[in-house]
């Protein structure tokens, strides 16, 4: 740019512009008064377009939310814009398109992604709020296009396009929740038996050591311990026992070999008839034994001394003397049973040594001892069975107060195992809560009972051409016309190198004087 043309630039201000427009001011308005009307002739002349609309009504779920709780929840808006975006793609404008023959009036020919575009400018959607400001209650579906009959075609079969959509969206996203619920179902389901597993394993393997047998624990080494102090009586007085039968079988086997020694020594003596000192036929010999009688009437003395009659060993002693007694009477009887010894003659019979049959007192004396010996048998028996009974005992006991001792420990695993279990438990029948619920509101969904989209005002064929377009077409080509005129008549202004007023002098230039404006008279 040179000097002068910067010169010029600084000269410019916005009260010469608005000198120069008004010096023009003729021009101006002649320009614009033609510009408006060959915009208002070229829109008038434009082909008609008619505008249909249809009224697309959001209806609620039939069935109360308090029973069946919808799987699909939100606002109208972002779901009518996913609505928008799947039902003005290409694949469902294209065949009205080509079934109407739409957009094929043109200087040039079109592309296929053109005409789909200039459909979508021609299609608006718009809302309209219900009683609550913050719901949408209906929305609208409007088109714009040359012939009345398809446009008011193209409206309905949008608006089915919309209503279709929103089923099969909300059917697949019911279908789709309840097949997310089904997979976290099994999941869970699984994880819960797995820490069933657990809790059933710890449970079997810890069986008499888990917090709750704690009182049965308490309760079963009480009773062992109780059963175990009856068990060490009975021990001691089975050794007491025992004590007494080993002593009644050595005074009964000494009694018995007294008796041999005696039988022995007569055996050794010569026998020689002597009628007068042999017994007559039936006498019944000499009672013996009457010392084991006294020493067992002794014992029982001593004993009543000290215990009861109901006692063990008083009883049994008891028993014993009666036993003596009775064997003291039955001695006649078997002496009688033996009987006489055989007649020798003196004068034919050699002096032999004669050797006397067993005696009552030594059968006596044997069936003692083998009573002794079958009671003393059974007696240490007896104190065998109950040795190993105290032994178990103890070691029940012992195994009580270790399981006492480990409840701690066990308490805290199975606290922690529980919580694992409980968590598990609670997730589980939360999610098949859901899963019953999703199913439900999958079924209602098909079955369109849910939220859904109502035609509620269908789209009637349009009598008159739209004209709200024609207005601001017109308007905006007056305020062309009108820039285009002041434009022109800046620059027709600009290029006479004029000066429009002192103000656009150089600041600090000395004004020599004024010329009026002066009026010439035609003569």
């Amino acid at each position: 740019m040179d000097s002068e043309s910067q010169a010029l630039a600084a000269a410019i201000t916005p009260r010469s512009v608005v000198k120069a427009v008004w010096k023009r001011k003729t021009f101006i308005a002649a320009v614009f008064l033609v510009g408006t009307g060959i915009t208002v002739e070229v829109v008038r002349r434009l082909p008609p377009r008619y505008q249909a609309e249809a009224v697309i009504l959001v209806e609620s779920q039939k069935i109360p939310e308090n029973f069946v709780p919808p799987t699909i929840q939100g606002a109208l808006e972002p779901r009518l814009d996913r609505l928008k975006q799947q039902v003005l793609i290409g694949d469902r404008l294209w065949p009205l398109i080509e079934q109407f023959n739409l957009y094929s009036r043109s200087r040039r020919p079109r592309t296929r992604e053109e005409r789909e575009q200039t459909m979508r400018k021609d299609i608006t959607i718009t809302l309209d709020r219900g009683w609550s400001a913050n719901r949408a209650a209906a929305f609208r579906v409007a088109y714009e296009g040359f012939d009345p009959v398809v446009t008011a075609e193209i409206v309905n079969r949008i608006g089915h396009f919309f209503i279709d959509e929103n089923i099969r969206e909300r059917a697949q996203e019911a279908d789709g929740t309840s097949e997310f619920l089904d997979n976290q179902l099994a999941e869970s389901k699984r994880d819960l038996q797995e820490q069933e597993r657990k809790l059933s394993a710890f449970k079997v393997a810890h069986t008499g050591e888990l917090p709750q047998q704690e009182a049965a624990l308490l309760a079963s080494m009480a009773q062992s311990k109780a059963e175990l102090v009856g068990v060490q009586d009975v021990i001691a007085r089975a050794e007491q026992n025992r004590l007494i039968l080993e002593s009644s079988l050595e005074a009964a086997q000494g009694n018995l070999r007294r008796l041999h020694e005696a039988s022995r020594k007569r055996a050794l003596e010569p026998s020689y008839p002597a009628p007068a000192a042999r017994p007559e036929t039936g006498s019944a010999p000499v009672p013996r034994g009457t010392s084991e009688l006294d020493r067992a009437i002794e014992q029982l003395r001593s004993l009543r001394l000290r215990y009861e009659e109901k006692y063990p060993e008083v009883e049994r002693l008891k028993e014993e003397v009666e036993r003596l007694e009775r064997e003291n009477q039955q001695r006649p009887a078997v002496a009688e049973a033996v009987g006489p010894a055989p007649q020798t003659s003196p004068k034919t019979t050699p002096p032999l040594i004669d050797f006397d049959p067993p005696s009552a007192d030594n059968l006596v004396e044997n069936e003692r001892i083998q009573t002794l010996q079958s009671q003393l048998v059974q007696s240490k028996n007896d104190i065998a069975g109950l040795e190993a009974r105290r032994t178990r005992l103890v070691q029940e006991a012992a195994d009580f107060q270790r399981r006492l001792q480990s409840l701690p420990v066990r308490e805290q695993e199975l606290t922690a195992i529980t919580r694992d279990y409980e968590s598990s438990k609670a997730n589980y029948r939360s999610l098949l809560d859901k899963k019953m619920a999703a199913g439900v509101a999958a079924n209602m969904e098909r079955r369109q009972k849910a939220e859904k989209l109502v035609m509620l005002d269908g789209a009637r064929v349009p009598e008159k051409p739209a004209h709200a377009k024609q207005i601001p077409y017109s308007i905006a080509g007056a305020l062309a016309s009108l820039l285009l005129a002041c434009g022109l008549a800046f620059l027709l202004e600009l290029r006479k190198h004029a000066f429009l007023g002192e103000w656009e002098l150089p600041s600090g230039t000395t004004v020599i004087g004024r010329i009026p404006p002066m009026q010439t008279q035609n003569l």
